[in-house]
């Protein structure tokens, strides 16, 4: 499955299932893929652990310093380039840099190479790179979030025509000559292949699609208490509304309520049969809930006005309108980078709850999130000056390579240094360097730095309660792609269900309503994914 943009960016890191439904479904043929990872084994990268720095938080799904380091290592001893000039198509979820700029100067000085970025908007990224693949436009290196790829419902055929084998490249042993690629998972590694061929290169990044925040700082002086089930969630939402000073409970937080539900994140197991998300009775009970939320006015009525597109929450809750929202796992760290200079009371904090109060539940992700490929038919030696600058770019936080495209020209994208050691941004560099565009291309595993004294602590502890409470999913260590029929039925059900949750249309109208999904392409892709199941031996 994909859990979209994971990184909140990283809400970036986020995109999360909500996200991916955000834009209008891309109408593509295509029946549905599945390709099971253990099958893999022989098309994979040997997997080499980088042991060149040694971070304070070292997880599989994330590494941090507490303070940074004052010796950076280098884990690239020769400059990767040969002087090749390519161009590279990433989404971002923000203002595009400025170019050319100093920034880029200094990270193609150091890549010994050009890299010239397409940028495309993260939030239209599905809609904008499907006619770019049919047109066969595509860059030099391209990159594709997991949740846009299961829009695709033709992109194994696309695949094959556009992008590179990497096989011949990176298969078993000849890893070793990327370190910095061999270290990526294993598991990552076998997301990135299409059609029984290595065709990307994957960023890894298993953890929560997202997750629920509140404003410990207006908490604590309203004396307000963290909650630890529904009905407590919804009486401290009627604490915290007070619409004379402005002030809401909620902004959007549809996702962690599925979640908080105990929904399935897809599809479950239940008696042998396929049971999705949509029609089990815990998503009616999210949903009853949610609309319980917005009837008491309890959430911000501008996001009561607003679309899935055009979601006013992170601003709500970063100005104090709204105290309590979801968003990914990156939007914790953008907040606080966004917050400090003008607001430095500002504490935003996770809180991981269930509805019922009982033991955690998480929803599982897939061990990648964002795929990398190279175009077909490049000559040998640009494939490998490719490969080379990849491997520089997935060095990890505490090599000079990460802190050349992370932070750019001393100077001028960063001048001073935090209490922690950590390069600050310029407002220049917050324009230039700060949307780290390269990331998009390579990353062994994501880098976690102490945004607050408790950050790495906190997450490091959310991360331990989230690996150990992940849902038992039935398609784990499978790579599947939807029917596009069921891809296409997602947008009209989730615009029908928000109706139902704002007031629009009776509670009554949910079990219609998938149904219609059901008929539109659900049913469908249930056989699919049976047949799948079957295939692999789980029913």
């Amino acid at each position: 499955m994909s859990s979209t943009t994971r990184r909140g960016f990283l809400t970036l890191a986020g995109v999360t299932l909500m996200s991916a439904a955000c834009s209008q479904p891309v109408a593509r043929k295509g029946t549905g893929k599945a390709e099971a990872v253990d099958k893999l084994a022989q098309l994979l990268p040997k997997h080499i652990p980088y042991k060149g720095v040694t971070p304070d938080v070292n997880t599989p799904i994330a590494i941090g310093f507490n303070t940074y380091p004052k010796n950076l290592v280098k884990a690239v001893p020769q400059t990767p380039g040969a002087g090749g000039s390519y161009t590279a198509i990433t989404p971002l979820w923000g203002p595009p840099p400025p170019s050319p700029n100093p920034y880029y100067d200094l990270v193609n000085k150091s890549l010994g190479a050009t890299v010239k970025f397409q940028i495309i908007d993260g939030n239209s990224f599905a809609d904008k790179i499907a006619p770019i693949l049919a047109a066969g436009n595509v860059g030099d290196l391209t990159a594709i979030p997991a949740f846009v790829l299961q829009k695709l419902g033709d992109f194994n055929r696309q695949a094959d025509k556009l992008f590179l084998d990497l096989g011949p490249y990176l298969s078993g042993d000849k890893s070793a000559q990327y370190p910095m690629l061999a270290a990526i998972s294993e598991e990552a590694w076998a997301f990135g292949v299409w059609n029984g061929k290595l065709m990307s290169v994957p960023h890894p990044g298993q953890g929560p699609a997202r997750m629920t925040y509140y404003r410990k700082d207006i908490f604590d002086t309203l004396g307000a208490k963290l909650w630890n089930n529904a009905d407590e969630l919804f009486e401290l939402g009627k604490q915290l509304t007070d619409k004379s000073k402005k002030r809401w409970a909620f902004a959007t937080l549809h996702q962690e309520i599925e979640r908080a539900f105990r929904v399935p994140s897809k599809w479950r197991l239940a008696n042998g049969k396929l049971e999705h998300k949509y029609e089990t009775k815990e998503y009616a009970d999210a949903v009853a809930f949610m609309r319980k939320l917005f009837e008491a006015e309890l959430v911000h009525p501008r996001v009561v006005a607003a679309g899935s597109a055009n979601d006013p929450s992170k601003e709500l809750f970063e100005g104090g309108q709204a105290l309590i929202f979801d968003d990914g796992t990156g939007a914790w760290h953008e907040a606080i980078s966004r917050q400090a200079p003008v607001n430095p009371a500002f504490n935003m904090q996770p809180h991981n709850w269930t509805a019922d109060g009982g033991k955690p539940y998480g929803w599982y992700s897939d061990p990648a999130w964002m795929f990398v490929f190279l175009k077909k038919d490049l000559p040998k030696e640009k494939v490998e000056e490719l490969l080379r600058i990849l491997n520089w770019l997935a060095a990890p936080i505490g090599t000079q390579e990460y802190h050349t495209w992370k932070y750019g020209v001393e100077g001028t994208d960063w001048k001073d240094k935090d209490a922690n050691g950590f390069p600050v941004y310029t407002k220049k560099g917050q324009q230039e360097a700060q949307p780290a565009t390269y990331f998009f291309l390579a990353n062994q595993v994501e880098p976690m730095a102490p945004y607050t004294p408790d950050y790495i602590k906190t997450y490091g502890d959310y991360l331990d309660v989230w690996s150990q409470s992940v849902e038992d999913y039935p398609f784990k260590g499978l790579r599947t792609q939807d029917p596009s029929r069921m891809a296409a039925a997602q947008q009209p059900l989730e615009d029908k269900v928000l109706d139902i949750v704002k007031g629009r249309r009776p509670l009554s109208d949910l079990s219609t309503v998938v149904q219609q999904w059901r008929d539109a392409g659900g049913e469908e892709a249930r056989t699919f994914y049976t047949k799948v199941l079957k295939d692999n031996g789980r029913i």
